[in-house]
């Protein structure tokens, strides 16, 4: 199997090759343009549809757009590349792995329930704030965990991906889906619009149920592999991950201050993390948390002037809060102990932050080329084609329920180009505005709200699996699992959550409205 950089390559050159053909037959699209911007928030207050022709990709494009995606997923491979200096360094303490130890030994022979509360933890998180680029922080804790208590590579990938990937499905009152969503249908011809509590009651429903899947596969397959270990996935190279992820060490590892305190860093950065990312305005409907980080700015700017209020900053601002772990857990662990090859702390904590750093560098290459496809789209606006093409047949359908199942098998392919949930929302829903609504003008009561659950099954579907996700691609490459074997074994799952989210769809439209 090729690898994840080589496959991603091979997308951008077949979508190169798509769009001379396109050019060739002097296709034309519409597209979206901004006429006008707020003068003081440099916001769009005004678009307009412009006819452009489909335009060719060269060749040369085909090595810039990695470049390009670089660019735009800057903070996300910021973040990728402190949190593994920030892993390293912790690993390096062996505090996890003594902790590890601790775990296995009160839980032996009960490990597979621990399963449970891990899957609904990252399940949560990604139904409420939409865990993804964050969620590869987990993986170097999770599959270390599970090699430990007799299970493989694969089962600790599953938890963090299926867990948080199965949360975002069926988000709730995740931004990045549901508000961005709901922004892209607008109002109606009454000026009514929809808010997060349409049809909640029902994507709360359907989470419960989602979440339950996604944990009884990834048990059912741990206890498979627990008792016939040739039966895992990643089975034809256990050794060399029992040593890469443990460092072959069989020794007792002894909890001491220095390394419990390593622990209590690493897991206050974490929590840290995970609240500050959740959109507490968005969910709550105010300002309370962009006005804390104002009153801090005017009144203790000597603490933070620049950090944006929790749920309102992004990835570079995680970024150096784990910097701040990666220097504090150097300083337990250095000052004081000795140092090999004569190097004193500071030279020390350097050499290890750089090794944690490059260590992961070729997961950010893999996230920046995954992007890439999303540039290529885009600039030879094949994007706009794609979308309002397919959004367009869909506009004869009368029966809401029918509307927003083919809705969702539109959505499919398309979640295939746009892996980004925000971005796909944001060029899609603008379009269907009209195609959800009744001959009146007026929200149709089942394919409105339907339509935004429909979406967030199809996309968080998708993004399972597609080689286009940068959260796909930089999972597997941390876990050391090629994408043949990744496809092999989550396939079924990805079967079971597809008819499963056609039976929510269909009952929930039934259902109707206020609840679903």
């Amino acid at each position: 199997m090729l690898s994840a950089f080589s496959i991603l390559m091979l997308i951008i050159l077949v979508l190169v090759i798509i769009s001379w053909i396109l050019y060739w037959a002097k296709v034309e699209t519409t597209v979206k343009e901004a006429v006008k911007w707020d003068e003081n928030t440099g916001e769009v207050i005004q678009w307009q549809d412009t006819a452009k022709r489909i335009q060719a990709m060269g060749i040369v494009d085909l090595f810039i757009a990695p470049m390009k995606g670089f660019i735009e997923k800057s903070g996300v491979i910021i973040f990728i590349l402190i949190l593994g200096a920030f892993i390293y360094m912790v690993i390096s303490s062996k505090a996890l792995e003594g902790m590890s130890q601790a775990i296995l030994v009160k839980m032996k022979g009960k490990e597979i329930w621990a399963i449970i509360p891990l899957m609904t933890f990252f399940s949560l998180a990604g139904t409420t704030e939409g865990m993804a680029e964050e969620s590869l922080g987990f993986y170097m804790i999770m599959i270390p965990l599970m090699i430990a208590a007799g299970f493989d590579t694969f089962t600790g990938l599953l938890i963090v991906l299926v867990g948080a990937g199965a949360g975002v499905l069926a988000s709730t009152v995740n931004p990045f889906v549901i508000t961005v969503a709901l922004d892209g249908l607008g109002k109606d011809s009454t000026g009514a619009a929809l808010t997060a509590g349409d049809g909640l009651v029902w994507r709360l429903v359907s989470w419960v149920i989602i979440t339950a899947i996604a944990i009884t596969y990834v048990m059912l397959y741990a206890w498979q592999i627990k008792r016939s270990p040739q039966k895992s996935i990643t089975f034809s190279t256990k050794d060399e991950d029992y040593t890469y992820f443990l460092k072959n060490s069989t020794q007792k590892i002894k909890m001491d201050w220095r390394r419990r305190w390593t622990i209590a860093i690493f897991a206050i950065v974490f929590v840290i993390m995970i609240i500050y990312l959740v959109g507490w305005d968005q969910i709550l409907r105010n300002t309370a948390m962009a006005d804390a980080a104002n009153w801090i700015r005017n009144h203790i700017p000597y603490l933070a002037a620049t950090v944006p209020g929790f749920g309102n900053g992004s990835l570079e601002i995680v970024a150096g809060f784990f910097l701040i772990g990666a220097i504090v857990v150097g300083m337990i662990n250095l000052i004081g102990a000795p140092h090999a090859d004569g190097l004193d702390g500071e030279q020390t904590f350097l050499k290890e932050f750089m090794a944690g750093a490059s260590d992961i560098l070729s997961v950010c290459l893999v996230i920046a080329t995954a992007a890439g496809v999303g540039y290529i789209l885009r600039e030879s606006y094949m994007q706009d084609l794609f979308v309002r093409g397919l959004s367009n047949s869909i506009g004869n359908i009368s029966s809401g329920i029918g509307k927003v199942i083919v809705l969702y098998l539109i959505f499919l392919p398309l979640s295939f180009l746009i892996p980004s949930t925000s971005g796909f929302a944001a060029a899609v829903f603008p379009l269907l505005s009209g195609v959800v609504q009744t001959s009146s003008g007026t929200w149709d009561p089942v394919a409105a709200s339907g339509s935004v659950t429909a979406f967030s099954f199809a996309s968080g579907l998708i993004n399972f699996i597609t080689p286009t996700s940068g959260v796909v691609m930089g999972a597997i490459a941390i876990a050391r699992v090629d994408y043949g074997r990744f496809i092999k074994g989550i396939m079924p799952l990805v079967g079971i959550i597809f008819a499963a989210s056609i039976g929510l769809l269909a009952i929930g439209g039934a259902i109707g409205s206020p609840i679903a």
